[in-house]
Order: C-alpha cells, then sequence, then structure tokens
C-alpha cells in the first residue's frame, strides 16, 4: 500500500481520535465535597450523590474537559486552590468578601443553582435574629473552612460539618447559625429537632471558580451549562434532590 493510501485510510480515524480527546493535556483536580454533609448540595453518598457531584460531571463530559475529584478537609480546599494543587471548587460570590470578589487568580463560570443561606435558630428564640444586623458582636455557629463575606463583624465558633454545627444548635451551644436553607431543613429532619429560620444571610447563585491560568477552558465550560440549563438538565436534578426536601418544622 502506497503511503499516500495509507494516509487517506488513516486520516479519518486520527479525526475521530482527536474528536474525542480531551480539550486539557493535563486532567484538572478539583473539590466540591465542602463538609461531605452539605445536603443537597453534597450528600457523600455514592448512588446519590447530591446535586453538585451529578451537574459537574456532567459539565465536564459535555464540555469534553478530563478532571479528577480531589477529596479534602474543609479547612484545606481554598488554601489548596490558592496553591494550585487544585484547579477549582464551586462557590458563591454572596459567600466573599466585597474585595475578593474580582480576584484576578480566578474567573468564575456562568451560573449553575440558586443558594440560599439563612440564620437559623432554636424557634424560642427566632424573634431574636430577625436581622444580619443581630450577628454583630456574637457567637455564630459556623462550619470550619467556610466563607462568610461579613465574618470580621462576629465572632465564628466553628464547627466540621453543617450535622455537628446542627447538632450543636439543638444541644444550645450556640443560640445562632448560619447554615444553608435546604441544608438545615435536611439535617433538622435527620436531628428530629424544630428549628426557626431568622433573616436570610446571602443568596446568590453558585459557580465553578476556576484558576485562571485555565481560563481558556471558560468557554467550554460556559457552553455547556448553557446547553444543560436550555435541556432542562440542571433543573431535573435539582428537583431530584430539592422536592424530597423536608418543610420547615
Amino acid at each position: 500500500m502506497s503511503n499516500l493510501i495509507r494516509l487517506l485510510v488513516l486520516s479519518p480515524l486520527l479525526f475521530v481520535f482527536y474528536s474525542y480527546a480531551s480539550i486539557n493535556s493535563t486532567p484538572l483536580k478539583y473539590n466540591i465535597s465542602a463538609s461531605g454533609s452539605h445536603y443537597p448540595y453534597y450528600t457523600n453518598n455514592p448512588k446519590k450523590p447530591g446535586v453538585l457531584p451529578e451537574i459537574i460531571e456532567k459539565v465536564l463530559d459535555d464540555a469534553n474537559i478530563t478532571a479528577s475529584h480531589i477529596n479534602l478537609p474543609t479547612k484545606r480546599i481554598t488554601k489548596y486552590l490558592q496553591d494550585e494543587i487544585i484547579d477549582f471548587d464551586v462557590i458563591s460570590l454572596e459567600w466573599l468578601p466585597k474585595n475578593e470578589r474580582n480576584d484576578p487568580r480566578y474567573v468564575f463560570s456562568e451560573p449553575l443553582i440558586y443558594a440560599t443561606e439563612m440564620i437559623v435558630t432554636l424557634p424560642k428564640n427566632a424573634h431574636n435574629w430577625q436581622s444580619t444586623y443581630s450577628l454583630r458582636g456574637k457567637n455564630i455557629g459556623t462550619v470550619l473552612g467556610y466563607y462568610y463575606y461579613d465574618d470580621n463583624t462576629f465572632e465564628r465558633v466553628d464547627f466540621p460539618s453543617e450535622k455537628e454545627l446542627m447538632t450543636a444548635l439543638s444541644r444550645n451551644r450556640v443560640e445562632a447559625a448560619l447554615v444553608g436553607k435546604l441544608t438545615a431543613l435536611y439535617w433538622a429532619k435527620q436531628l428530629d429537632m424544630r428549628i426557626a429560620f431568622g433573616a436570610q444571610h446571602s443568596h446568590g447563585f453558585l459557580s465553578i471558580r476556576l484558576l485562571s491560568k485555565h481560563k481558556n477552558l471558560l468557554p467550554k465550560i460556559n457552553q455547556a451549562i448553557k446547553n444543560l440549563h436550555s435541556q432542562g438538565y440542571i433543573k431535573n436534578i435539582e428537583d431530584k434532590y430539592l422536592l424530597n426536601t423536608p418543610a420547615l418544622n
């Protein structure tokens, strides 16, 4: 077989191979597990892993990006991102202090899903927490390693996870805590405790926070996210978990 004929035969095969090859030569590393008990966003259950694992894996697949999830303690996620040991996480800009929202080290994707964070307390104390101003100078339950845009105005009392934070709230170790609304409802049900919501602390979209050195991947990521929204995929994943979230007691 002549070299020309071999080239004509192999060319379509090479085209197919490169069409399926990922657009990043080195696999990305990422973390979206948070504390490991951030239901419904991350469940630590391989059979039903949570909203974020299902969405992120689909985004990466559709964008043709290879990546692997790295399990990290919550307190190390931010440091590992800053040190470029991992390449992205998922965060809401509303969680960050305003002076960190335009950090040139990162670029942010199109919105994924909404997240609402509340002041959570016991029903008997709800009247004390109907304004975010009520946080000022107080001991407030928080999750170790999490961002809170105004945590310079109150005293953080850190716990390893939402589950442990809600347990502490039930035992009056703290009077108020900052917890995602859906997460608080879930753990209140699991721990058989009654809770009440005070003021809303933050509300905004979760987005992928990617190291700026990978910004060439952002158009593919954003297009994948837009497509999944338009196809109803992201809404279906949300419904899969959120429709089973218990109502407030």
